[in-house]
């Protein structure tokens, strides 16, 4: 390799360039200062600057595209536009592209990108052309760098970028109309770098839905999060004299491993006395400061699952990252009784299939083992069969309505006899307009009281869940109006949720005894004795007592004593 190719990989190599030769306006002195991708941030900067460098690629060879969600003032916008700068710069015909949510941060970003050419070492910067086009910056030896509004939904048409930036996703005028247009052009280039970035917002919104689109890794998208406490900025001094109050105790101790700081506490507390809209409605600081990428998107006015039932299983320290397409968070226990939820899927559906076992006892259901994933129906009932059978030859409730009835025939079928009846002769639960109001109000009491959650995923799709299942328009449906509904979301994405709603019908149905740690002693463990002086009131507590014990008995076959 000769000198010159030396050099020209040394510029386009955005963690090596960007920091050498790139200065930005530090706000603090008002003067350009060297940049580094550690004055802001802990990591965030860092890991744009390495996609950029080195993007992570599919089984096809092809570059990944990067999701990035984190706080305010984090450098995302600038940093995005700073790292592409090399590639336009000196390399011939390359293309970028930047779209922002607005005109303002439109201009603002181009100006930006204007400074930092301006004050790049004149003996290695790259000559530009003259153009009449507004927020457009054109190299003699390279490419061009292009900055659009998103205030017009059909932005972008027609654009064939090496390289993508969008820019506050959340505030696009119509983020998937736009994304619709904008994707046949960058979804088959191979070498193509994307960067989506923005601060969490509503859930159940385009951005919403992308970002666990790219947390699952789905297509060649992928997903980064960084919480509020990367950014250098975002601490104060603490008050020696202002002891914590129990919600910060809760914070730190649930946090604190994570990095969270008192010195971070001490910014929360600044920031909700100082900014209007978060002293007026305190959990914003949550969504624009986020400590973790589940609890950080704002409860959607209609949701189907009010936000204070889902606050208790928002919990960090009993979640656990999805890892599809089967996950077990305990194993099974001989003495304990399972039921199953199956939402099952067809040969050509564009949902997935999926299950949830839950371990029922007395006021504890809990959450023992997840699957989702698209699959053929055969195959996936001898995968929720050999599980089921794992986990004791657990209760299978099915949602019978469709393709369910393949999977109940075939459970007869194979002689798998623990199946739930919605009545005699009738296995399965058919969902109908009714009986799923009824379901779900089962579900809002179950995750009021008794259920325990463990998988992340299930929760988020919980927090975004509006009623999907009850208004879901068919695929027949759909051709008939020739358009899929702008109504709904994919289909996929409440896959878990009606899975959860058959576990929840089917933990009803099963007999409820006690876990083994609640049994009183007095009643279970210690040996019966006589007392001394048999009194009428000690003869009819122990008649009680055993009266209860019958009942129980009767009640439930699998109690014994």
């Amino acid at each position: 390799m000769n000198q010159a190719q030396t050099i020209l990989n040394y510029l386009t190599t955005p963690s090596k360039s960007i920091p050498q030769y790139g200065k930005v306006h530090d706000q603090k002195t008002s003067s350009f200062v060297p940049y580094s991708p550690d004055r802001l941030t802990g990591n965030f900067q860092q890991q744009l600057l390495a996609y950029l460098d080195a993007p992570p690629r599919t089984r096809d060879g092809q570059t990944r595209f990067l999701t990035a969600l984190t706080a305010r003032q984090m450098g995302k916008s600038l940093s995005a536009e700073y790292g592409c700068y090399p590639f336009a710069a000196y390399r011939p015909g390359w293309d970028h592209v930047c779209i922002a949510d607005n005109s303002a941060r439109a201009e603002y970003l181009h100006k930006r990108v204007h400074q930092l050419h301006e004050q790049w070492p004149a003996d290695i910067r790259s000559p530009t052309i003259p153009n009449r086009e507004s927020r457009q910056l054109t190299f003699q030896a390279g490419g061009k760098m292009r900055v659009l509004s998103a205030e017009n939904g059909a932005v972008g048409i027609g654009q064939s970028p090496d390289s993508f930036h969008a820019s506050e996703c959340a505030f696009w005028a119509d983020f998937s109309g736009s994304m619709f247009l904008i994707n046949p052009s960058i979804i088959n280039r191979d070498e193509c770098r994307v960067i989506f970035e923005c601060t969490p917002w509503e859930r159940n919104t385009p951005w919403h839905n992308h970002y666990l689109s790219a947390k699952r890794g789905e297509g060649r998208h992928m997903a980064i999060f960084q919480p509020f406490w990367d950014g250098l900025l975002n601490v104060r001094t603490p008050d020696p004299d202002s002891p914590l109050t129990n919600e910060e105790i809760r914070l730190l101790e649930q946090y604190a491993p994570l990095g969270l700081r008192h010195e971070h506490l001490a910014f929360r507390r600044f920031m909700m006395e100082s900014d209007v809209e978060i002293r007026r409605k305190p959990e914003l600081f949550q969504v624009f400061y986020p400590f973790d990428d589940v609890t950080c998107w704002v409860a959607a006015t209609n949701a189907a699952i009010p936000d204070r039932i889902l606050q208790r299983h928002q919990d960090k320290t009993l979640l656990q990252p999805w890892q599809a397409p089967y996950k077990e968070y305990y194993q099974p226990n001989p003495d304990s009784r399972y039921v199953m939820g199956v939402d099952p899927s067809g040969h050509a559906a564009r949902d997935h299939a999926s299950f949830h076992i839950l371990e029922v006892y007395n006021n504890s259901w809990r959450q023992v083992a997840s699957f989702a994933d698209h699959i053929d129906p055969l195959a996936f009932t001898r995968t929720f069969i050999d599980a089921a059978k794992k986990y004791n030859n657990a209760k299978i409730v099915v949602e019978s309505n469709g393709v369910g009835q393949a999977s109940l025939s075939l459970l007869r079928e194979w002689g798998y006899n623990n199946i739930f009846y919605e009545k005699k002769r009738k296995p399965g639960f058919t969902s109908t307009s009714q009986s799923l109001d009824k379901a779900t109000g089962w579900l809002l009491d179950a995750l009021m009281d008794d259920l325990i959650l463990h998988d992340e995923d299930t929760v988020e799709q919980l927090m975004s869940y509006k009623h999907d299942k009850r208004v879901e328009e068919s695929a027949s449906g759909e051709l008939m109006r020739g358009r899929a509904s702008s109504k709904r979301r994919e289909r996929h994405h409440w896959d878990k949720v009606s899975a959860l709603i058959m576990a929840v019908v089917g933990a009803r149905t099963l007999p409820q005894r006690p876990h083994p740690s609640s049994i009183p002693k007095s009643l279970e463990e210690e040996p019966w004795q006589p007392p001394e002086t048999i009194t009428r009131e000690w003869a009819n507590q122990r008649w009680r007592q055993i009266q209860s014990k019958r009942r129980r008995k009767k009640r439930d076959p699998w109690y014994r004593k």
